[in-house]
């Protein structure tokens, strides 16, 4: 379908925000991030499709929050179904059960914030609608210009009076802006674009045609990551509604190539550099589990992406001279084979020579997470883990090891029939996945010399896509604050996730300072974000957006 991006300058937004209450409800204190959570090393987006279902969520029949759209309530019903929920942390002596039985007994009275939220939900959705029919793929500069502007104008309706875009040649354009006041600045780091929605059969409704059914919004991207992006826009609508002025400072980074690697954000970032002065980032994203706890990612990894090819002859040839022309499959995958041992080491030399290795800290909390091995390799249909590895082993390389993968290889005939040729040409891609302190840029050097070296000096390659990784601290204001407003509105102990497997751009925006950066949202297990039918629980999204709201408050006076 042909979506009109267009969106006149002068198109404004209306909210009419309603003040309800000046009374504060600060979160509940979590004194160090690991107290009596649970640590689990997860990606948020890659929680396995159909792994929530009916009892997912927990016992009570109202924690559905991490089960599959056919099971949730009507969306009518979805705020009517919120409420508070107070988490205890384990205590000692004979009231432990009680205090940990708060974990899923919820109390079931309203207040002022949730009321605040039901009043403007039809408001929101159609917002959150208006934004997902944006088809801003990287591939269409229109709509990605049409989405840039449209966060401009819902940020200064939103409050953000100096919401401006910030351009660098014909990049995509990074959307700032800032509210609040107080001593502390939180960066809120968030992204526009969309991956590609092909393909386009498997969608059960039109991509950028944003559908509501049975509590779940379908569309591309509304949780990777327009959702996220909105609903905290939002919040500061509600905060402001309900408890009045923001006490820290709230700063947005929009920026419109995350799907693409963010290869302009430091050059934009680098226009402004106060920019990236601030306590803390939220992450893009965020998630909650089958368990319906809320996962708290701590960090990333990196990535280097590169494409390959490779020619041999000047066409291709009748197979039966395999015996002395060279064939360019077969090339490139010895190339490819030279890369890594059968045991999944990388053979680059000095790949390995920057790898940071893990404190005492980080090695405790990797042995306090569970790790359900057979559920990992049920998922996905094997019976065992690559390289050989162990349950412990696949763990561990999870959270703090490397890797080379093998995206995708094209060369000769691959169509009905035969066709007998010896190809003479080929191409792959490789994705790296790198860990503290690994350096895309001299992983593509030592690339370069590996190849040369294996004499494969033919093969030609290019990096299309380079991002550091980042890990951030645990023990951080910003991460006690999130536990606590995450806990209190999804009623649910939270699970912290030292570095997940994706990659977002938070070294360019944490590293000089090593901020803390942690996730707070609402995607599900099967929420399809890169895939077909992409969609998010309505109910999930008020309940984000409630902790969202809490945390500009409790972030201000957490220790």
């Amino acid at each position: 379908m042909q979506v009109d991006t267009r969106i006149d300058e002068t198109h404004t937004f209306a909210p009419q925000p309603r003040r309800v209450s000046q009374e504060r409800r600060p979160p509940r204190r979590v004194d160090h991030p690991m107290a009596g959570h649970t640590v689990v090393r997860t990606l948020p987006h890659d929680v396995p499709d159909g792994a929530g279902g009916e009892r997912s969520a927990g016992e009570h029949p109202d924690h559905s929050v991490g089960r599959d759209p056919a099971g949730r309530d009507p969306l009518d019903d979805v705020v009517d179904d919120m409420r508070p929920c107070v988490a205890v942390r384990r205590g000692h002596g004979r009231h432990d059960a009680e205090k940990t039985a708060s974990h899923t007994a919820a109390m079931t009275v309203r207040d002022d914030l949730d009321r605040f939220i039901a009043s403007e939900r039809d408001r929101f959705t159609a917002e959150l609608r208006e934004l997902c029919a944006i088809p801003c793929e990287a591939s269409d500069r229109g709509a990605l210009d049409g989405a840039a502007r449209w966060c401009r104008e819902r940020l200064r309706a939103a409050g953000f009076a100096d919401a401006r875009e910030l351009r660098a040649d014909s990049a995509p354009a990074l959307v700032v802006a800032e509210t609040g006041a107080g001593k502390r600045t939180l960066i809120g780091v968030q992204h526009y674009d969309v991956q590609p929605a092909v393909p386009l059969e498997l969608w059960k409704s039109p991509p950028y045609d944003p559908a509501i059914r049975d509590g779940a919004m379908y569309a591309r991207g509304v949780d990777d990551n327009k959702g996220h992006l909105l609903l905290r826009i939002q919040a500061v609508e509600a905060h402001r509604a309900v408890y009045g002025e923001l006490p820290i400072r709230v700063r947005f980074l929009i920026e419109g190539e995350e799907e693409s690697g963010s290869p302009n954000l430091a050059r934009l970032l680098a226009l402004e550099p106060e920019l990236t002065r601030g306590e803390g980032a939220l992450k893009e994203g965020g998630a909650i589990d089958s368990q319906g706890r809320p996962l708290l990612s701590l960090g990333g990894k990196g990535i280097l992406y590169c494409s390959f090819h490779v020619r041999t002859m000047s066409r291709d040839a009748h197979s039966g001279g395999a015996t002395h022309y060279p064939n360019a499959a077969m090339r490139l995958a010895h190339a490819f084979a030279s890369l890594m041992d059968p045991r999944g080491r990388v053979l680059i030399e000095g790949f390995y020579d920057d790898v940071r290795q893990p404190t005492a800290a980080e090695a405790e909390m990797l042995e306090r997470m569970p790790f359900d091995a057979q559920a990992t390799k049920d998922v996905v249909g094997i019976k065992r883990f690559a390289f050989g590895r162990g349950d412990d082993d696949a763990k561990r390389a999870s959270v703090f090891e490397p890797t080379c993968n093998v995206c995708g290889l094209e060369s000769g005939y691959n169509g009905p029939g035969s066709k007998t040729v010896i190809p003479c040409e080929a191409a792959g891609k490789i994705d790296f996945r790198l860990v503290p302190d690994q350096d895309p840029d001299q992983i593509a050097e030592l690339l370069r010399a590996h190849l040369d070296r294996s004499g494969f000096d033919d093969v030609e390659f290019s990096a299309e896509e380079g991002e550091h990784p980042y890990r951030g601290p645990a023990d951080a204001p910003l991460v006690r604050a999130v536990a606590a407003v995450a806990e209190e509105a999804f009623g649910k102990p939270v699970v912290l996730i030292p570095s997940s497997g994706g990659t977002s751009p938070m070294w360019v925006v944490c590293n000089a300072r090593r901020m803390a950066n942690v996730t707070l949202g609402m995607g599900h297990p099967g929420a399809g974000a890169h895939a077909p039918n992409e969609h998010i629980l309505m109910e999930n999204y008020w309940r984000a957006m409630r902790a969202t709201a809490r945390l500009y408050t409790g972030f201000a006076s957490q220790e």
